[in-house]
């Protein structure tokens, strides 16, 4: 699964928009309105998106292709916009709801409304769909529960902006923020309660377990990459809570910070 909106359903504000251009959006994808129409989100670019400025819009949730074509790569449908007058009616499709016609042959996608205070919920993955965070075995541990030495995270940490999660060990499903830059010497701000032994494993992923953090954004805005370091370009994000218990299945339940949706801000 890629980014949903965790409203009850019938909460969620649904819309079917143009796709913009040619361009080729995905389910689960996190969107803006540009042009003449929707186009992907990207990653951020500068400190809070300040650089590119791209509100996010929604987030895709179905497309109007009669037969939706699935993507191996993001493992969800995919849907590419069409200009020309002989692209659009060489298409076949689906007719769509609210103020367009259910004739109009441009591409649609289906898509739930984005506004300050939606909660969402995003997948954590290392730089591709379905890759889990890397697995870290320590090395080095300590007595005081406040270190440990271990093999390469997936980014250079932001201090007080990343999460420790204990997989194995004493410390076993607890997590902690970390106060290091570090990607292999891990310090975390508050002790772990037992002693921090060889062997033990962690995960470690930017962002906090509550409150605002930094987060990055792949390009196709699929999911949350822990292989880049939030430090120059992120969004602020408002997070409820992350689940780091399982491989593969790390999510961040969160909302955009308020600060996203003004066009115009500094």
């Amino acid at each position: 699964m890629s980014f949903k909106v965790m409203s009850q359903l019938a909460d969620i504000d649904i819309g079917w928009y143009p796709v913009a251009g040619t361009n080729t959006l995905y389910v689960g994808q996190l969107v803006y309105s540009t042009a003449d129409g929707l186009n992907t989100v990207g990653a951020a670019s500068g400190a809070a998106d300040t650089t590119s400025k791209t509100p996010p819009w929604g987030v895709i949730v179905g497309v109007n292709d009669d037969a939706p074509v699935y993507d191996t790569t993001n493992k969800v449908n995919k849907i590419v916009g069409v200009e020309t007058q002989a692209a659009q009616v060489a298409r076949t499709f689906i007719g769509v709801e609210g103020m367009w016609s259910k004739n109009d042959p441009q591409a649609f996608v289906k898509v739930a409304r984005i506004r300050p205070g939606t909660i969402l919920q995003a997948n954590i993955y290392n730089a591709a769909v379905g890759t889990a965070p890397t697995l870290l075995t320590v090395t080095t541990g300590s007595t005081d529960g406040l270190s440990f030495t271990s093999n390469a995270c997936d980014f250079t940490p932001v201090d007080q902006f990343a999460v420790a999660y204990c997989r194995s060990g004493a410390n076993a499903g607890l997590y902690r923020h970390t106060s290091d830059t570090s990607t292999t010497a891990c310090t975390v701000l508050k002790a772990f309660p037992q002693d921090i032994a060889i062997g033990d494993t962690f995960v470690r992923v930017p962002g906090r377990t509550h409150g605002q953090a930094y987060a990055q954004t792949d390009t196709s805005s699929l999911y949350f990459n822990c292989a880049v370091s939030p430090a120059t370009d992120y969004w602020v994000i408002d997070v409820d809570s992350i689940d780091l218990s399982a491989a593969g299945k790390e999510t961040v339940t969160f909302a955009f910070n308020v600060d996203h949706f003004g066009l115009k801000r500094a």
